[in-house]
C-alpha cells in the first residue's frame, strides 16, 4: 500500500519499552524502497523546537483507524480489548475493571494497570491485509459441567 503526502497515519514504535504502541503522524513524502518521511503530530524533537520528523519503513505504517466504522453501541465493558491514549501514543490493553467513571486497563507487555476515561480509549482494531478487523471482546470458554 502506498501512502500519500498529507495522509494521516499511525507509526508503530520499534523502541524498547514502547513496542506495541502507535503514534499519530502525517506522511511528508515517499522516499524510495518503501521508506517514508513522516512528521509526528504529538512527538517533538529532542530540543522541543518542533514536531519530530523521522524516516520509517512502510511496514511500520498503518492508516488511522476509522473512528465511526465500528461503533461501541453499549460503550466499553470489562474484557474489551481497547487502545488507550498514553504518553502521546495508542497502547493496546484489556479493560479489567472500573474505578468510578474511569476504566482500568491492563497492558500485557508491561504488566501495568492504568485508569482511563472513555474519551481516552478507542475500540481495538487490527490492520490485517489492508483491512481493519475488530477484535474487541476476548472470548472466554468456561468448562462444561458434566451431566
Amino acid at each position: 500500500m502506498r501512502f500519500l503526502p498529507g495522509q494521516e497515519v499511525e507509526i508503530a514504535s520499534k523502541e524498547e519499552g514502547f513496542l506495541g504502541s502507535y503514534y499519530a503522524a502525517i506522511i511528508v513524502t515517499y522516499i524510495e524502497n518503501e521508506f517514508y518521511l513522516v512528521q509526528y503530530k504529538e512527538l517533538l524533537k529532542e530540543d522541543e523546537s518542533g514536531p519530530l520528523r523521522e524516516v520509517v519503513q512502510g511496514v511500520d505504517i498503518r492508516p488511522t483507524p476509522p473512528a465511526k466504522s465500528f461503533p461501541m453501541a453499549a460503550g466499553f465493558t470489562v474484557l474489551d480489548r481497547v487502545d488507550a491514549l498514553y504518553n502521546d501514543g495508542w497502547w493496546t490493553g484489556m479493560i479489567t475493571g472500573k474505578e468510578g467513571s474511569r476504566f482500568v486497563v491492563h497492558f500485557e507487555d508491561s504488566g501495568e494497570e492504568l485508569a482511563f476515561s472513555d474519551s481516552e480509549m478507542r475500540m481495538h482494531l487490527e490492520w490485517i491485509n489492508r483491512n481493519w478487523i475488530a477484535t474487541t471482546r476476548r472470548r472466554i470458554l468456561l468448562p462444561q459441567k458434566d451431566s
